[in-house]
């Protein structure tokens, strides 16, 4: 009787489990939208350690439209993969997201607020539908990496994994 109860949580856990799982991929515009996040959360550490906070203003006025679709392609993104877990992954991403730049900063030393300024012109030169191209032409590490999606968006069956680019 315990090895069928046990038999039955395991089976009950997959198909719980499986249409997270089965999403866990990333269709481009959500791989644009993750880079764009990551640009994003660079120019905010760079604005909050170099004192560049009007550069930073500057840039979320400029580009509120396209911050907006990458923010809803994000969170689509984790809700698919991550079902009712998707907004607290969402959340932890984010918050490791920030952490590493934080850290990338420290370890950068004056360097980091040296190439703060640059990239904020570039950005801000940048057209707003050329945004994701920049985030992704500057490879910005991120904490969060998953497969491509196959070709037609169809979702996976390979999970997610943390890991640095």
């Amino acid at each position: 009787m315990t090895k069928t109860r046990t038999v039955l949580a395991a089976i009950c856990g997959v198909v719980l489990a499986g249409p997270a799982l089965a999403n866990a991929c990333l269709r481009p515009e959500e791989r644009s939208a993750l880079d764009v996040r990551a640009l994003r959360t660079y120019l905010m550490v760079s604005a909050l350690n170099c004192q560049k906070g009007e550069s930073y203003n500057q840039f979320v006025r400029r580009f509120g439209t396209e911050l907006g679709v990458a923010e809803r392609a994000a969170t689509a993104h984790f809700s698919r993969s991550f079902g009712g877990q998707g907004r607290t992954r969402l959340d932890s991403y984010n918050t490791n997201l920030a952490n590493e730049h934080s850290e990338d900063a420290i370890r950068s030393g004056s360097f980091f607020c040296r190439d703060a300024e640059p990239l904020f012109q570039r950005a801000l030169a940048t057209p707003g539908a050329d945004l994701a191209k920049l985030a992704a032409e500057r490879n910005i590490p991120q904490n969060y990496t998953a497969s491509d999606c196959p070709a037609g968006g169809a979702a996976a069956r390979q999970p997610a994994r943390a890991s640095r680019r």
